[in-house]
Order: C-alpha cells, then sequence, then structure tokens
C-alpha cells in the first residue's frame, strides 16, 4: 500500500506514527456499553495511545463503527477472554512489560492524575459504567487515580 502514495502522504503518516506512545496504555474491564468503549477507543487515537486493552469478563466488546470512526484501524486492541482470571492476567502482562498500574475510581481517596509520576510507563484501568472496576483490578493494581469530576 505504502507504494501508492505520494511522497507527501509517506511523510505525514510516518509524522504521525512517529507521535504515537507506548508509555501510556488505557485498559478497560468488562465494559457495558458499545459505544463508551468505541468512543474511548477514538479518543485513545486522538491522543496518540497505541495500545489499548480489552478485558471481557463477563461483557463482550464489540466495536461500534459509528461511535469509533475507524480509529480501530490504526490502535493496537488486546483483549483478554480466554480465562477466569482476565483482569489478573492483563495486570500481570503489563507490570511484566514494565508498566506501573492505576485503578481508576472517584470513591477511593488516591492520587491526583498531576500527582502520577508519567515519567514511568503507566497503564491506567477504567471499569463498568455502573459498578467501576472489580475488587480484583483494584488489588492487583500498583495504586490508584481518581479524576476530578466536576460536572453533573
Amino acid at each position: 500500500m505504502f507504494s501508492f502514495l505520494t511522497e507527501e502522504r509517506k511523510k505525514k503518516f510516518l509524522s504521525v506514527a512517529g507521535e504515537r506512545t507506548r508509555h501510556i496504555t488505557i485498559v478497560l474491564e468488562n465494559l457495558y456499553q458499545t459505544h463508551n468503549a468505541s468512543a474511548i477507543l477514538r479518543s485513545c487515537d486522538c491522543f496518540g495511545v497505541q495500545d489499548i486493552h480489552i478485558i471481557e469478563n463477563s461483557n463482550r466488546y464489540k466495536i461500534n463503527k459509528d461511535i469509533d470512526m475507524g480509529s480501530t484501524k490504526w490502535l493496537h486492541v488486546h483483549k483478554y477472554s480466554e480465562k477466569e482470571s482476565n483482569t489478573v492476567d492483563c495486570i500481570n502482562h503489563l507490570k511484566a512489560k514494565g508498566y506501573t498500574v492505576y485503578a481508576t475510581s472517584p470513591h477511593i481517596k488516591s492520587l491526583t492524575l498531576k500527582e502520577v509520576p508519567l515519567e514511568n510507563k503507566s497503564a491506567f484501568l477504567f471499569g463498568t459504567e455502573l459498578t467501576g472496576l472489580t475488587q480484583e483490578a483494584i488489588k492487583a493494581s500498583d495504586g490508584c487515580v481518581h479524576l476530578p469530576m466536576y460536572g453533573f
């Protein structure tokens, strides 16, 4: 495919690819609403986050093409759906790759995003829309982060 592109388009591809990061990654645990997961993938693409990890315990992720707007073509989506221990398997995989793993929760006294030492590779876990992360995810994480909420 690359041979069919103009030189200008090749430079654009290489420039954009060079700005992507594997220093930060996002983990979605058991999301229920496919449009929310697809919107998160689109946001990750916009921010240059290359790898997304999806843990499927009881809910299966399906791409909502109207929401993701093609972003999954450019991301590496890693799914964990084979075992009973999908959450721990994902977290252990990330730790083995050198990531510090942060569980997100508005209910736990924790670091703010500004306090996270981003000079280290960081993985941020987000849970289901209704109940958040499982206790298993929180316990297996290296720390907790909360994102201040200012809306309704």
